[in-house]
């Protein structure tokens, strides 16, 4: 159940990595009624200087502008989270300052803010154990013994609340009540100083004796503590008023510094962003660029290829074609009847030359054809090759172009040929 406030803003202090502070947010959203919240942030900037670093000054700006960039995107990131979890966008404001220390940092915006409500965590995360009841974090203990009493305080881990440190009086109150407290005391001592100055003078000689055992000397004294005491918190009460003028000045100082600062790292920001995506722009347009060349290149490549095969193809058609007709000139007795492959040799070998042969049915063709490879099938065996699938060439094992078949009447001449030299071809063994 979430706990009731008065209408004082509650303040949550936060730290850059989202992932750290993410719970202790969430917490005080879902357990606390809030018409007010603002996200506190102490951010430590990196100290560097030209001579350490051997950098220049102005590459030490523009990281120190970077990182200040990058705590302010985590605070909208916080603001995020807020509205996720139901906060109108303008009940979250944001208190960012620049500190040495984030302890001394969230104490100074105490005091500077007034703040009554803050939240803020008790240790790391990664520290949080079972009936944890100790602060480990070493700024939550800085800020809980040096924040005025007057703030409350809850310190959580890991989403779990460790600590809370009641508030125990208001400022304005107490400071009210010190006013008339001192204005009632300083009117009686006023009255009893004229009777102890009368009673020291009757009293010279033991003047010190008798101030000691008077009852109404004592309460003279008495009083005059008091209001010495009252003087003493009024003056504490003027130099804090003092140290927040201070406070104040250097706030104001420092948020037109920072103003100033945000502006030009904006501006940076936005420059550096434009620029970023212009390039990965370019650099998408350079790769699709190289893609379609890659892609074209390949096709050329391909296209080489199926010419070059198709060249090696025709090739070795017309040095077939050029073989049969130079066999059928010999048969007609153009040529010697010695030759090599001659009608006479055919007579004398039972077996018929390599090229008869169909390379699917490994017999001798009786209507051959040459396919679009370039080598010269079986029809009929051609055709069963592709009805039943056959895509690619049976002798290259490349795509065919076309299942186109012409005939080879060179080849068959021939081959009738033969065969009518060797009618008993079929009845050999």
């Amino acid at each position: 159940m979430a706990e009731a406030l008065n209408d004082d803003p509650v303040y949550v202090a936060v730290g850059k990595d989202v992932g750290e502070s993410r719970l202790t947010l969430t917490w005080a959203l879902r357990n606390l009624r809030l018409k007010k919240l603002y996200l506190v942030h102490v951010h430590q900037q990196i100290s560097m200087n030209p001579t350490s670093s051997g950098l220049e000054q102005s590459e030490i700006d523009a990281i120190q502008e970077s990182e200040w960039t990058s705590a302010y995107e985590s605070l909208l990131k916080y603001r995020d989270i807020c509205e996720d979890e139901g906060v109108e966008k303008q009940d979250v404001d944001i208190f960012c300052n620049l500190a040495n220390n984030v302890g001394e940092g969230i104490v100074e915006l105490i005091y500077e803010n007034n703040i009554k409500k803050l939240i803020m965590g008790a240790a790391a995360d990664s520290h949080y154990s079972q009936g944890m009841v100790n602060i480990k974090s070493r700024k939550a203990k800085y800020v809980s013994r040096h924040a005025p009493h007057c703030c409350k305080m809850w310190l959580v881990c890991k989403g779990n609340l460790i600590q809370t440190r009641e508030g125990q009086f208001d400022s304005a109150g107490s400071s009210h009540a010190s006013s008339e407290s001192l204005s009632s005391l300083h009117g009686l001592v006023s009255a009893l100083i004229p009777y102890e100055e009368a009673g020291r003078a009757e009293h010279d000689t033991d003047s010190h004796a008798l101030s000691m055992s008077s009852p109404e000397s004592q309460s003279a004294r008495g009083f005059e503590t008091m209001y010495y005491e009252e003087q003493r918190r009024r003056l504490e009460i003027e130099e804090l008023k003092r140290e927040k003028e201070r406070y104040d000045k250097m706030k104001h100082e420092r948020e037109e510094s920072l103003s100033a600062s945000f502006g030009v790292t904006q501006t940076l920001y936005n420059e550096e962003v434009s620029r970023r995506r212009e390039a990965e722009e370019e650099l998408n347009r350079a790769r699709a660029e190289i893609q379609d060349m890659k892609r074209i290149q390949e096709e050329l490549q391909d296209q080489l290829c199926l010419l070059e095969t198709s060249q090696e193809e025709r090739d070795e058609a017309i040095k077939t074609t050029e073989e049969l007709l130079r066999l059928l000139n010999l048969e007609k007795g153009e040529s010697s009847s010695h030759s090599p492959l001659s009608p006479l040799q055919w007579s004398l070998s039972n077996e018929p030359p390599a090229y008869f042969i169909c390379p699917i049915s490994k017999e001798i063709m009786q209507n051959p054809h040459v396919a679009a490879d370039g080598y010269t099938y079986e029809a009929a065996e051609f055709r069963s090759w592709i009805s039943h699938g056959g895509e690619k060439s049976p002798m290259t094992n490349l795509k065919l172009e076309s299942h186109s078949l012409t005939p080879n009447l060179v080849l068959r001449s021939a081959i009738n040929d033969w065969l009518q030299q060797h009618p008993y071809f079929y009845d050999l063994p």
